[in-house]
């Protein structure tokens, strides 16, 4: 939801490296949107080389932040399902 209300990419519009952190951070939510309407961009086409070095930043974070949680998420739905095991 909020990568619909506040990261809303503009094809047209030119950004620079805090838009690009911005971007990297909602990189997973926006994939998905692009997913299902092609119009929908992930990534900035009019951008400078700050918003490429932040956006890569930012999206390498994003998902390694997201496989950690979860992974994390796994691991305690297993244990808690494990726990009557004994």
């Amino acid at each position: 939801m909020a990568a619909v209300l506040f990261v809303n990419i503009n094809g047209t519009e030119l950004y620079g490296w805090q838009a690009g952190l911005a971007h990297g951070l909602f990189f997973l939510p926006n994939l998905v949107r692009h997913l299902f309407d092609g119009d929908v961009l992930f990534k900035a086409t009019n951008c400078t080389t700050g918003y490429h070095v932040a956006w890569w930043i930012a999206t390498i974070g994003s998902c390694i932040g997201w496989l950690v949680d979860a992974t994390f998420s796994f691991m305690k739905a297993s244990v808690f399902v494990g726990s009557d095991k004994e």
